[in-house]
């Protein structure tokens, strides 16, 4: 039942990208526990990026989010700052090189999460 909602989950994220490719792509992805593989619901993700671009969204159903065009801002392609909390794990603080080149159109990135538990 657990993959069939992470399935259905996934297909959501990606019927909004869909919506968002025509204005320019998206990231989307899933915060999970590191120890478990258990998606991560109510997660915050906050990006910033090399033009000082800020967004922050919140997990939801199996742990997944994106920023896209239609929901709020987007990272510009290049280097963006992660900030990803969530209550009971530790913060993770990473930057990732955002290209929209996940697919052969070039329209979206894939940006997965692992927290590791610990953190208040």
């Amino acid at each position: 039942m657990i993959d069939k909602k992470r399935a259905l989950a996934r297909v959501a994220v990606l019927a909004c990208c869909a919506t968002a490719l025509a204005l320019g792509g998206c990231v989307w992805g899933q915060v999970t526990d590191a120890v478990t593989g258990q998606a991560i619901e109510g997660a915050t993700i906050t990006f910033r990026d090399a033009q000082g671009n800020v967004g922050t969204v919140t997990t939801g159903e199996g742990g997944l989010y994106s920023f896209d065009g239609v929901t709020g801002p987007k990272p510009v392609p290049g280097r963006v700052r992660f900030e990803v909390s969530a209550p009971g794990y530790r913060l993770l603080t990473v930057e990732r090189d955002i290209q929209y080149d996940d697919n052969d159109e070039g329209t979206w990135e894939i940006a997965n999460f692992p927290l590791f538990p610990g953190g208040g």
